[in-house]
Formats: structure tokens, C-alpha cells, sequence
């Protein structure tokens, strides 16, 4: 039995207090993909891992068997990680005696000096587990302390946050699952659907965090919506430079983009500049997390093969994180993107193609 949430590509670096999500369709099948067997996805994705020079890379392909003591949302956890990453993070907040109460993934803490409130631990569970459990305290304890001193630039923020000349060095623009965007209030953003369950939103990225620009924020800057957006994106790509690599992946070849910040899935913005990355019929585009996206160039009817080893690698990265953002897969094309709906049910990969893709199906050789 093909267990997809197995197979993920995962690596070592910042972490950020987002909810990650899980996510599920109910549609009626126009086609039908067999996923292949455990041990061609293994040895593709062994060729892949070895060919990335991934030397930091941890990966999580053997995923622990959650016992009873280990809640579902940590369940990449034993019982062990498990209760030493609960000790460290209680014992940090003990250590500056804030009271708190654990939840479900969250923890809520009391009033305090320190700007902390409401905390997502998932993906700080989901960096730990890349790592050795003697590396869990100073994991845990950097990530705190980021978020300390994130609230302290906030207050010196405030004092410059009318004058646009002086902020727009820190706008972005960040692609979002829309659950995170409807937790934290669409109201609350100045943002835009991109594609499928993905959000476009303006940010701004901060030294030691990253948060959304609210609407009462950017009144005062008498700036169009566009404009904003257009600086954001420029802002993102100048900063964060990323890592693309061509990978044999089995039977194909996919570009596969990688960086230790969070806005690799960003390159959308920037495809119609790397030709290489769009075939004569468009490409497909997978963005499962902050780190990384996978691009497959379409040129014939090898994009079957790719469809069907695609789709259960996107959803395994995107189920492990960190920083998960969209376990579809799309197919970019004359500057749209378009959304390829799948359903895994019963071992077997269930694709639903719109009647566009079908017409472009029908067109390959």
C-alpha cells in the first residue's frame, strides 16, 4: 500500500508560527492515474535527493507511527520528540515566568512584556523533527527569542509606518494557503485570490518576522492596489534569490526551485523572465511550501508521467512542511494559471481535468 504522505522533500532552516493545514475535494472523476508502486516513488525520489546536493537536508520519508500520547497534529513525532519538544517549549516559558495554556498545535500565553499571545507550534514541530533531539532547545529558544525581538522592532515600526518612502523597502508580496488567510481575517489584508486555494497578500517583511500590511495601514501611502503589489514583488525577488536546478525525477526531468526563505513559491511572478521554465504547451507548477516549488515544462505525452509522479511528491512535501502552502497541482499557460483538480481515494489517484487541459491532452504527441 502506497502510504503518499511518506514521500516529501523537506530541509533545515528559518521557521515562522503559521497554522499548517490539510486539505480535501469532493469531485467525480473524468480520469484515472495508478500511482506507482513504493518502490519507484523511493527511487526517484532517491535520484532526486542525491542529484539536489541536499548535504543539510533531512528527509522524512519514514514517517513514526504516532502512538496514543502523541496528538494528530504532531503525529510525524514518537512519543519521545514528542514529549521533549513539549518540555523545551514549556520550560522556555517558564524560564521567563509566563504563564500559558497548550492547545491543539497553539498555545495561548498570558499577558506579558514580550508581545506573545496566541502561537501556532506546528511549524516549529515540523523544523525540530528535521533535526537531532539534542538540537530541539536551542531550535525552540531561537524561534521565541525571533518572535521577542519581532515585537520590538514593531514598536519602532510604528513611529515611521505613514511615511511610504521610509516602509517600502519592507512590502512584499506572499502567497498564502486561503485557511490562513480566512484564520487570520480576509478583511484584515490587502490581497487577491491567485489561483485554487492560494492567496496573493501584501506584506511586510519585517528583519525578524514576516506580517500582513492591513487596509487602514496603506490608506495613508495614496498608492493604487497595483502599485503596492508591483513594488512587493520587485522587493521579494531583489531579496531572496533562490536556487534552480534541472533533476531527473524517474522517467522526467522537472525544475526544481529552493531557497532558505520563505518565498520561494514567489518564482510565479517571475516565469514569463526564465523561459526555460515554460515548454510550448506551458508548464506544470506545484508550490507545496515556503521552500520550494517544482516546475515540468510541457512539450508532448510525457506529461502523463509527470502527472502521475507529481502529484503524490507535491502532496507529500505539502503535508510535511514546514510552512505548507498547496498540495494542487497547476498548469501555467499564457500568464494563467489553472488548477488540476486530484482526489486520492483507495490507493488510487483520481485527476479531473479541466476541458482546457483535456483539449491540450488531445493535441500531444
Amino acid at each position: 500500500m502506497v502510504f503518499l504522505n511518506k514521500y516529501c522533500l523537506t530541509r533545515k532552516d528559518g521557521i515562522y508560527d503559521e497554522p499548517a493545514q490539510q486539505y480535501g475535494t469532493e469531485l467525480r472523476p473524468l480520469a484515472f492515474i495508478e500511482i506507482p508502486d513504493e518502490k519507484q516513488i523511493e527511487k526517484a525520489f532517491k535520484k532526486l535527493t542525491e542529484q539536489i546536493k541536499k548535504g543539510n537536508m533531512k528527509s522524512l520519508f519514514k514517517k513514526k507511527t504516532s502512538k496514543t500520547s502523541v496528538p494528530e497534529w504532531a503525529s510525524f513525532f514518537d512519543s519521545k520528540e514528542y514529549a521533549l519538544f513539549i518540555e523545551e517549549v514549556e520550560n522556555f516559558f517558564k524560564n521567563l515566568n509566563i504563564q500559558f495554556e497548550l492547545g491543539d498545535g497553539e498555545m495561548f500565553a498570558s499577558e506579558n512584556e514580550f508581545g506573545f499571545n496566541h502561537l501556532g507550534l506546528q511549524n516549529l514541530a515540523q523544523v525540530c523533527k528535521q533535526d537531532e533531539l539534542k538540537y530541539y532547545k536551542e531550535i525552540i529558544n531561537e524561534h521565541f527569542n525571533t518572535l521577542i525581538r519581532a515585537s520590538q522592532f514593531d514598536k519602532e515600526f510604528a513611529k515611521i509606518a505613514d511615511n511610504f518612502e521610509e516602509v517600502k523597502k519592507y512590502i512584499g508580496v506572499r502567497l498564502y494557503h486561503h485557511e490562513y488567510v480566512n484564520y487570520i481575517g480576509k478583511e484584515n489584508t490587502i490581497g487577491k485570490d491567485f489561483a485554487g486555494d492560494i492567496y496573493e497578500t501584501l506584506i511586510f517583511d519585517f528583519p525578524n518576522s514576516v506580517t500582513n500590511v492591513k487596509p487602514e495601514q496603506a490608506t495613508c501611502w495614496k498608492k493604487t492596489m497595483e502599485e503596492l503589489f508591483e513594488v512587493g514583488i520587485e522587493n521579494i525577488k531583489h531579496n531572496y534569490p533562490m536556487t534552480i536546478t534541472k533533476e531527473n525525477f524517474g522517467e522526467f526531468s522537472v525544475w526544481f526551485a529552493e531557497g532558505k526563505h520563505f518565498f520561494v513559491p514567489n518564482i510565479v511572478f517571475d516565469l514569463e523572465n526564465r523561459k526555460e521554465l515554460i515548454g510550448n504547451k506551458g508548464s506544470l507548477v506545484g508550490l507545496p511550501h515556503r521552500h520550494s516549488a517544482i516546475i515540468y515544462p510541457i512539450e508532448n505525452l510525457e506529461v502523463i508521467k509527470a502527472i502521475n509522479g507529481l502529484i503524490p511528491a507535491i502532496y507529500g512535501m505539502c503535508q510535511e512542511g514546514p510552512g505548507s502552502l498547496s498540495n494542487n497541482l497547476f498548469w501555467y499557460k499564457d500568464k494563467t494559471f489553472t488548477e488540476l483538480p486530484y482526489r486520492i481515494e483507495d490507493n488510487e489517484l483520481h485527476f479531473f481535468p479541466p476541458d482546457n487541459f483535456l483539449e491540450l491532452l488531445n493535441e500531444l504527441k
